[in-house]
């Protein structure tokens, strides 16, 4: 019997998606990202799951893409390749469920792009993070250029990428990249606390404040103009109704996405 390319735990409203083929180092072929593309798919559709920990089996989180199934000389190829890839970035940028990484080990390039691409980003003390593209004569994809000047401003970004640059936990940590660094052995379950707490949050004004945000960076008036479709939306809410009613009553609302 195979085993799954993507492990999918749910417990408490908070998926765990576990990148399965630790003899690669979890690099991303088609046929993982296809299978990540399904898994994340299938949990953004589901009502019952509110948060989502996204981490990798063995000792890597996600070691790049497979350049060994990159076809040569064929352009058109390599733009549907990367069309495909912008849809799983797509999900998790500006898809409704915040998506949580835990980072166990080395995200090299396409690996960097997955996990700079999360809400939130806990990383173990082993974890390595390569902006390795220019080492193949590559800039950043997977949309790294745009998700990691959001994290650690344009400047560290250049000078990342310009160097083909890797950085341990703690220098990660010191540019913003990380936003935590967790003990090995509780990474995991430190994920899943904090996607329980985010589990709670508001569903549709999450997804709304995650649609937004991924249109950024973006000029004054075109947050505005989102700020008046999204907000107008959510006003009519019954979790608004329910956020309201808890506030005057001094007690933890209980949302439910309607």
């Amino acid at each position: 019997m195979s085993v799954p390319s993507v492990l999918v735990e749910t417990a408490d409203a908070v998926a765990i998606v576990t990148l399965n083929e630790p003899a690669t180092r979890n690099a991303l072929t088609p046929s993982l990202r296809d299978a990540l593309m399904e898994a994340l798919s299938g949990l953004v559709a589901s009502p019952a799951c509110r948060a989502i920990v996204l981490t990798g089996a063995g000792s890597a989180f996600c070691a790049g893409g497979d350049l060994n199934s990159l076809p040569d000389h064929d352009p058109m190829a390599i733009r549907r390749r990367l069309a495909r890839s912008h849809d799983l970035l797509r999900l998790i940028v500006a898809g409704p469920k915040p998506v949580i990484a835990a980072v166990n080990g080395h995200a090299f390039g396409a690996g960097l792009s997955l996990a700079a691409a999360c809400d939130v980003v806990l990383a173990s003390p082993a974890a390595r993070f390569g902006a390795v593209f220019g080492k193949v004569g590559l800039m950043g994809d997977m949309g790294l250029l745009w998700s990691l000047p959001q994290r650690i401003g344009v400047a560290q970004t250049r000078r990342l990428l310009f160097t083909s640059a890797m950085l341990d936990a703690d220098a990660a940590l010191g540019l913003c990249l990380v936003d935590r660094c967790v003990a090995p052995e509780a990474l995991v379950e430190e994920a899943c606390i904090l996607a329980r707490g985010l589990a709670e949050a508001p569903p549709l004004a999450v997804a709304a404040t995650k649609a937004v945000l991924a249109r950024g960076p973006a000029a004054l008036d075109q947050i505005l103009d989102a700020e008046l479709d999204h907000q107008t939306l959510l006003f009519s809410t019954e979790d608004f109704v329910e956020g309201r009613n808890a506030f005057m009553e001094r007690r933890s609302p209980v949302f439910s996405g309607r």
